[in-house]
Formats: C-alpha cells, sequence, structure tokens
C-alpha cells in the first residue's frame, strides 16, 4: 500500500492536471456524488434487495455518525469518487489524534469544546496512493491535508481500500482514465502545438533577408579599446570577425528571447533592419519566423476531445454540449440517464466497502446480525424533477394530491391558500370561484349570503338611470333603475334566491374592487397594517379616504367581470356597478376601528 502504485496512475493525475475536459468530467462525477446520501438499509429477506430504509436506531445511528455526519461524508464521497475516476482508488482512513498536541483538525478548523475535553478526536479521510508512505518496516505515514503527518496505529486507527477491480486482475485498479491514456495523450500534443505556433508569433516580427554583400547592424554597445602599455592590453590577439550567419544567429537569439520575455517589447513587433545598398534594394526579401495554426492541428484535437466523450463514464453530451436541438426536458433526461448509469455504480462501489468495514463490524459488536443491514444510498437531490407544477396540477386534478401538496410543488406556502378552518375562509374561497364563474353565484349563494347579510340592500328603486360611467361613484345614495327582468316589483315580495344571487354579485364584485383599492395603498409605511389580513378587508385598519378618490382607487375592478353571462342571468351592468360603487364608497370612507 505504501508503494507508488502503477505508471499509468501517475499519468492519469497528469492528465487530470492538464486537460480541461477531463478535469471538467471528474468534478462534475464528483459533484454528483457528493449530493446523494448515506442511509441504512434492511434487506428483502425475499429479494435480497436493499429497501431504501431501516427503522433499526442503532444501524440509522451507526450510518448517521460516519465522518461526523452529512457534511463530512459529502467530502468523503467527493473525494473517493475523484479517486475512483482517475487513479480508480482512494484509502479511506479513520484515525484518532491527540488534542492535546492538536489544536486543529487536518482541514485547519478549530477542535471543537468537546473533542478538546475528550483529549483526543476522530477524523475521517480519504487519501491518494500518494499520500501514504512506508514508515520503519511495517509501519504507514499519512500525509494530511494540512501537510502533516500521522504515523498509523493499527490498534485504533482504520484503514481500507476503495477500488474498481480489473476485469483482468481484480487486484489492480481501473478507471475511465486508463482506457481513455492514448486520447488524451493525443489532446495533451496536439494543444502543444497550437500553443507552440501561438508563441512562435512572439520571438519576433522576422527578419528582412539580404545579399551577402549587406551588413546586420552591430550588436556590441561601442567602446575604447586599451592601448598597448595599459594594465588591461591583452597584447597581440588576432581578430576574427564573426562571419554572417553567427552574426544572425546571435541577433536572432537576442531579439527572441527579449520578445519572449517581454511580450509588449518593440522587439515582437519590429523587423530586423539591415544596411544595404541602393543597388541591392529589390533582393531585399521578409521572412517571418511564425507558424501558422494547422488546420490538421484543429481538427485532430476535436475529433480527440469527441473519443474522449464516448470513452468516459458519462454521456457525451454532456462534455460536448446539449447541441441546438436540445432544451431543458432534454437536459433532464440526459441528467437522469447520467445518475443511473454512471453515478450510481460509483455509489454502490463505495457503500459496499463502508458496509464491509463499518457497518457490519459495529453491528457484531453491538450484538446485532449484521447480515440483515447495509450501508445504501439516497439519489433523491440528484433525480427529483426541477419542475413539478404541470404534474401536480393534473394529480390535484384528479383527486390524486391535496390542495397543500400542489402549493408545495407549486412554490407557494400554506399562507397563500383558503384557511378553511374558518368560515371567512370559506366565503373568500366562494368569492374567488364565483368570481371565476358567474353562473356558480346562485349555488353559492347560501354561503355568500352569511357575508352578504351584512350589507343592507335597496329598500326600494329609485326612478333614474344609473350614471354610464362605472368609474364614476354615484353622488347620491340613490340607486339606479334596474331592468324589470332583474329586479321584482317593490310591491311584491321579493323571491329568495334572486335576491341572494343580487347580493352575492354585489358581494363578490365589491370584495375585488376593495382587493385592488387596498393594493394601491399599500406602501413600505404601512406594510404591517396588511400582515395577516385579507386583502378585501386591508382598509379597515387604514384611514378613511376620501370619496372622490374611491373611483380611482377601485379602477378595474370589472375587468375580468363576464358581462355578458351576468346579463343573461338577468341583472343590469349599471345596476350592479352602481352598487358596487356604493359600497366601495361606504367601505373606503369609513373611519379606521
Amino acid at each position: 500500500m505504501g508503494s507508488n502504485g502503477s505508471d499509468w496512475q501517475e499519468q492519469a493525475w497528469t492528465f487530470h492536471d492538464k486537460v480541461g475536459e477531463l478535469r471538467y468530467y471528474v468534478g462534475w462525477r464528483a459533484a454528483s456524488v457528493a449530493r446523494c446520501q448515506l442511509v441504512g438499509s434492511d434487506l428483502d429477506p425475499d429479494t435480497g434487495r436493499p429497501t431504501g430504509y431501516t427503522e433499526n436506531p442503532t444501524v440509522q445511528r451507526i450510518v448517521r455518525d460516519i465522518a461526523g455526519g452529512v457534511t463530512g461524508q459529502s467530502q468523503i464521497l467527493k473525494r473517493l469518487t475523484t479517486g475512483l475516476t482517475v487513479p480508480g482508488e482512494g484509502f479511506v482512513a479513520m484515525i484518532v489524534r491527540d488534542s492535546e498536541s492538536h489544536d486543529t483538525y487536518s482541514d485547519g478548523s478549530p477542535l471543537s469544546a468537546e473533542d478538546k475535553d475528550n483529549g483526543e478526536f476522530q477524523e475521517w479521510i480519504v487519501l491518494s496512493r500518494d499520500e501514504i508512505k512506508a514508515s520503519g518496516s511495517d509501519g504507514l505515514e499519512f500525509t494530511l491535508e494540512d501537510d502533516s503527518k500521522h504515523l498509523f496505529d493499527e490498534n485504533r486507527d482504520l484503514l481500507f481500500r476503495v477500488w474498481n477491480p480489473h476485469p483482468r486482475k481484480a487486484s489492480e485498479a481501473d478507471s475511465p482514465v486508463r482506457a481513455a491514456e492514448d486520447t488524451l495523450t493525443e489532446i495533451v500534443r496536439t494543444t502543444k502545438s497550437i500553443d507552440n505556433a501561438a508563441k512562435s508569433r512572439l520571438v519576433g516580427n522576422g527578419i528582412l533577408f539580404v545579399p551577402q554583400e549587406m551588413s546586420l547592424p552591430e550588436q556590441g554597445a561601442p567602446g575604447v579599446d586599451p592601448l598597448p602599455g595599459d594594465p588591461s592590453y591583452p597584447g597581440e590577439v588576432p581578430y576574427a570577425m564573426p562571419s554572417a550567419s553567427q552574426q544572425l544567429q546571435d541577433l536572432l537569439y537576442q531579439v527572441g528571447t527579449t520578445a519572449y520575455g517581454d511580450q509588449e517589447s518593440m522587439a515582437a513587433f519590429m523587423p530586423i533592419i539591415s544596411s544595404v545598398p541602393g543597388e541591392w534594394t529589390d533582393k531585399v526579401k521578409h521572412v517571418t519566423f511564425d507558424s501558422q495554426v494547422a488546420e490538421t492541428s484543429l481538427k485532430t484535437r476535436e475529433a480527440a476531445i469527441r473519443r474522449l466523450a464516448m470513452s468516459l463514464d458519462v454521456a457525451p453530451e454532456r462534455l460536448l454540449g446539449l447541441g441546438s436541438n436540445s432544451n431543458h426536458w432534454s437536459a433532464w433526461a440526459i441528467a437522469e440517464d447520467d445518475v443511473k448509469v454512471h453515478v450510481v455504480p460509483v455509489l454502490e462501489t463505495i457503500v459496499a466497502e463502508l458496509t464491509k468495514y463499518i457497518l457490519r463490524p459495529l453491528l457484531e459488536k453491538e450484538g446485532v446480525d449484521p447480515n440483515q443491514y447495509v450501508i445504501w444510498y439516497d439519489t433523491t437531490p440528484l433525480t427529483q424533477d426541477p419542475d413539478k407544477k404541470a404534474e401536480a396540477k393534473d394529480a390535484h386534478d384528479r383527486g390524486g394530491l391535496t390542495t397543500k401538496a400542489l402549493r408545495k410543488y407549486s412554490g407557494f406556502d400554506d399562507s397563500d391558500g383558503y384557511d378553511l378552518t374558518t368560515a371567512e375562509g370559506w366565503q373568500e374561497l366562494a368569492r374567488d370561484k364565483a368570481a371565476a364563474d358567474v353562473s356558480l353565484i346562485p349555488a353559492l349563494a347560501p354561503l355568500l349570503g352569511g357575508v352578504a347579510n351584512q350589507i343592507t340592500p335597496p329598500a326600494q328603486q329609485p326612478a333614474i338611470n344609473a350614471p354610464t360611467d362605472t368609474t364614476t361613484a354615484p353622488e347620491s345614495e340613490t340607486l339606479p333603475e334596474s331592468e324589470p327582468a332583474s329586479q321584482p316589483d317593490s310591491t311584491d315580495e321579493p323571491d329568495t334566491v334572486t335576491s341572494a344571487a343580487v347580493l352575492a354579485f354585489v358581494e363578490t364584485f365589491t370584495a375585488r374592487a376593495l382587493e385592488l383599492a387596498n393594493k394601491r395603498r399599500r406602501n413600505r409605511a404601512n406594510a404591517a397594517q396588511f400582515r395577516g389580513v385579507p386583502m378585501h378587508l386591508a382598509h379597515r385598519n387604514l384611514p378613511a379616504v376620501p370619496a372622490t378618490d374611491v373611483p380611482k382607487l377601485i379602477e378595474g375592478w370589472d375587468a375580468s367581470v363576464p358581462w355578458d353571462r351576468v346579463e343573461r342571468l338577468g341583472f343590469t351592468r349599471r345596476a350592479i356597478a352602481a352598487w358596487v360603487e356604493r359600497d366601495a364608497v361606504d367601505e373606503l370612507t369609513k373611519v379606521a376601528g
């Protein structure tokens, strides 16, 4: 275990650090597994399959305490998944450390007061093979997250390996990256080729090719040679003039070094200039050094990325994109396939080892049959549809879902619904139903009548016409004349159902008008007055308004009223509108309290 592992594992980590597409895949897979939860589970006595839950408190406690709880378990799952995906293995360690010599956990966070008082504390960590070294003849030394060292104590610590067995030799680890080694090498090589072509442009802006008779610019700074007799005079030294090619080589090196070191320097933009007699000017040629990015390199890299997407344990669309023909719902379908085919196998590998090394030994100590339980997983956070409003509405309409559950799936809470534990809640529901379908008013009249009776109907119909402008409140308290078909003769005893229907109309539409008025009056200063109060009654907590302001406040109350259906029931628009506006004036001009 303290060995350096196989060469391909070292290369796999190198690819993980260099290839962004691979890094994304590993990160996506690890994050997906980390969102799942570990749960204790019974084994079905008939099928032997995990049931996904257990009521055994001992099993629940053991699973809950793994890695200190949900947060620690998430980190364990995340790093184990990275290990299983890249080198094909990871090592889970449960170590006990002395709190007197350590004041922080391995992640740098301070110790809890409880762990300080206990004198020792327990940590769950996941190690790579590189973080486990041989110590002495048979000991092991761990390198922890904070780069500190821990000597493995087999009497107190626990260490076990989680790995993907290779099909040919089960003791060896296997991973998706191992089979994609050639493809990843091709991606790295073509990327390097493209990068080198880009860097070649930084060497300079080329040279001017000149005939041999021309001279290159001198690079040495002018100075004074020592004279004979001076201490620094070297004596007679034959002078060898550098060849033109040597001068060119030295010059290119100097310019290239400057341009590469400082990409903003003028050496990266200006050509090298050579002096030339006039008769040689037509012989001068400008040659650049930059390499053009070959089209084949780009196509080769793109093809290699596609091969990588096909070879990894993930839907190819995850790396290549969903494409123009995909939408939100097809994206969700791909995610579900990813969970079933590519995430669940990782979880099953992990929970199998946790059951073997953690759950069963502890159950044996507790005197519980270890063969009846396993550690299992819950993928609900990954597989739950993000938008179930349509399904919830359909189930609610079919009687398969409660109204409370429908509100939950629609993003509302119970305070947004009707309080059917009170008479007022039922009346509010009846008003809304009647406003949506006025043909229901006669049927709802008995329920609405309890509230409608608080409004005193007119004793008789005055022989005047109601104002045609329904947005202006009547100036007098007299009521407009209604159609004979809608109102019985004042000398006759009114029909009970007809009177209740009229009052239901007025009550329903007045509530709508008051709701609009109160919404328009609500602001930050009086927001507290609206809390816990139905919107159509909120004005009772507010100051009265002048009667002249009411028409503007209730404007639009009749926008959704199906007047054709109202009139088919025998009521006139003028009469209903006048009543609504009169009652709105009465309510809004009252002094609160």
